[in-house]
């Protein structure tokens, strides 16, 4: 299973739930959940915020769906 699906399962959500708190519909939530590099930017961010995991991760490029921490100077 892809990460965003992942993310979504995990909190129990269906897909048009998910969709709905993402703001899109269902059918572009469905492409992205097959298709993650056809996600846009400010979508990314969205999800990013919403699922609590970093981008890479939402775009499956690693495992880990840690957001860590940031030191900021």
């Amino acid at each position: 299973m892809k990460n965003l699906a992942s993310e979504r399962t995990r909190l129990g959500l269906k897909q048009a739930e998910a969709a709905s708190k993402l703001a899109v519909s269902p059918k572009t939530l469905a492409k992205y959940e097959n298709e993650p590099a056809s996600m846009p930017g400010d979508f990314i961010i969205r999800a990013c915020r919403f699922y609590l995991c970093n981008a890479s991760y939402l775009l499956d490029m690693c495992e880990e769906r840690s957001l860590g921490t940031a030191v900021l100077q």
